[in-house]
């Protein structure tokens, strides 16, 4: 079994799976204040609709402009396709470096294999768990004991994607927000609005869509800035959930410790 290019297998592996407000006086007394209290004025407590006069479409154009705008934030979600469970947890820089995590290859949750994943400038890196190596080393011909021969040598060890073999471009596309909001932005008109939601603690406007057997479902923030928070598509082949959170967070990513990371171009073959 070649090792380099069991690594660089490896390494392209996860490129495949794709306010409170207060008042009063005390000149009427404290049963004046009480009552005061009980009854504040909605005019002091109400706070007006950013989206007031915008249509279901105009709010969702809105927040899709409004979020592509951040220097950084973290996107959370899962998608299916054929079966097979892609679950994303990553914090990304407008210029595309990332942090984060990857879960794939299972039908549900607690299956499937994970790497971590860095991404700084046009160098790319992954840190798979035992799993992965084992399923990514079968896939390249290995036998199982094999597998996990790898998979122990490779263990806490990072891998740095070698871009004679593959274009790091390709793992960055779990970092580009632009990816992660493609069918959002393809499904933004004809939207209709619905009830107001929570979205972790954010009263968010909620605009839905039906095509066919699917539903979209977009989620806009209605505190401060027209973020997207979440937007969600279900009933179609291709299922998908993806949050947003954390938005111009100051966020530095850093490549690996040297001495933690494999570069396959630098093995023997």
């Amino acid at each position: 079994m070649n090792n380099r290019k069991f690594l660089v297998t490896a390494t392209l592996c996860v490129t495949a799976a794709m306010g409170l407000a207060a008042c009063g006086g005390n000149k009427d007394g404290e049963d004046k204040k009480a009552d005061a209290a009980a009854s504040p004025s909605p005019k002091a407590t109400e706070k007006p609709d950013p989206l007031a006069g915008l249509t279901a479409d105009q709010i969702a154009d809105k927040a899709l402009d409004t979020t592509k705008a951040v220097n950084s934030l973290k996107v959370k979600g899962s998608k299916n396709a054929d079966g097979e469970l892609t679950e994303f947890d990553v914090a990304v820089t407008q210029k595309g470096d990332c942090a984060g995590t990857l879960r794939s290859g299972g039908s549900t949750a607690d299956s499937g294999s994970s790497a971590d994943i860095r991404v700084v400038g046009k160098a790319a890196y992954v840190k798979g768990d035992e799993k992965y190596y084992q399923e990514t080393g079968e896939e390249d011909g290995a036998s199982a004991e094999e597998g996990a021969g790898i998979a122990e040598l490779l263990k806490g060890r990072w891998i740095k994607v070698p871009e004679d073999e593959g274009d790091p471009d390709d793992l960055a596309a779990i970092c580009d927000v632009d990816i992660h909001l493609e069918l959002a932005d393809r499904s933004k008109t004809g939207l209709a609005k619905g009830e107001d939601a929570d979205v972790d603690g954010k009263k968010a406007a909620v605009l839905t869509k039906k095509s066919g057997a699917e539903t979209f479902t977009y989620y806009v923030s209605k505190d401060g800035e027209p973020y997207l928070l979440k937007f969600t598509s279900e009933g179609g082949k291709e299922p998908e959930s993806v949050q947003f959170a954390d938005f111009n967070a100051s966020l530095t990513v850093e490549a690996p410790p040297a001495d933690q990371v494999l570069d396959p171009a630098k093995l023997g073959g």
